[in-house]
């Protein structure tokens, strides 16, 4: 779905990678690990066509990225953001239906079909009953939860989150991604997000990527890639592993 070749990224004086290939496919779900300041949320925009990398090509299903319409493209890759952005006073209801934006003509539009999205998109977050609140005057956790439902309503193919789990507590942690894999799954998508906690990305990611720095990135299953040596490289920190009814967790010692 997502390929990228020879890849070269920098922000500033911090070179993000270089000359990276990536091979992104349908139903695979990556994590993105790393320290502050690496350049996660820089190669997540860059891989969005969000800004321009320093050199090589980012291919979506056999199309250079950019010589898609914006339009279409909104329909192909759906972002997350770290941060949420309240520019305009808005209810809750008039946000998520922005989601649907991809999908309308000039002439935009409330049709009961984008209605009905909505109602069940909110309904899935918990949100049903702020509805007709204003975005302003919610928790930071109602407003990440917010953010992801009007990306369910954008319906994308490639989902590109950073930090979703932002503000959340262990129940919508769990809650949210549960929903975001199945969807990707239902789809037929693919999915990267950036997380900062392992055993998130142990849970639900086929794939990962570590980030320690200085342009060097790790990819691979999680099986090969997750373990206390690569963490303890990438983090520069002891870490512990246990193991529990077949699984591995990872904490700093």
């Amino acid at each position: 779905m997502l390929v990228v070749e020879q890849l070269s990224v920098q922000v500033g004086q911090t070179l993000v990678c270089r000359e990276f290939d990536l091979n992104l496919g349908a139903g695979e779900h990556w994590g993105m690990l790393g320290g502050n300041g690496v350049g996660k949320t820089t190669l997540l925009h860059t891989l969005a066509g969000l800004r321009q990398p320093l050199g090589g090509r980012i291919m979506l299903d056999d199309k250079d990225l950019q010589d898609y319409r914006r339009q279409r493209l909104a329909r192909k890759i759906g972002v997350l953001f770290q941060h949420s952005q309240d520019t305009f006073p808005a209810t809750v209801m008039e946000t998520v239906l922005t989601g649907r934006f991809p999908y309308q003509s000039f002439w935009p539009g409330r049709g009961r079909t984008d209605l009905t999205l909505a109602d069940a998109a909110l309904a899935q977050l918990h949100l049903a009953s702020l509805r007709e609140r204003q975005v302003d005057t919610l928790s930071g956790g109602e407003r990440r939860r917010l953010a992801i439902a009007t990306l369910l309503l954008q319906e994308p193919e490639l989902w590109l989150l950073d930090e979703p789990t932002n503000h959340l507590d262990y129940h919508y942690q769990i809650q949210v991604l549960d929903l975001l894999s199945q969807r990707v799954r239902d789809r037929n998508g693919s999915l990267l997000m950036v997380l900062h906690d392992v055993n998130l990305i142990s849970r639900y990611c086929t794939h990962a990527i570590l980030m320690p720095g200085e342009g060097k990135l790790l990819c691979g299953e999680v099986a090969a890639v997750i373990n206390r040596t690569n963490l303890e490289n990438l983090y520069r920190h002891p870490i512990r592993a246990l193991s529990d009814d077949g699984r591995n967790y990872y904490f700093p010692a």
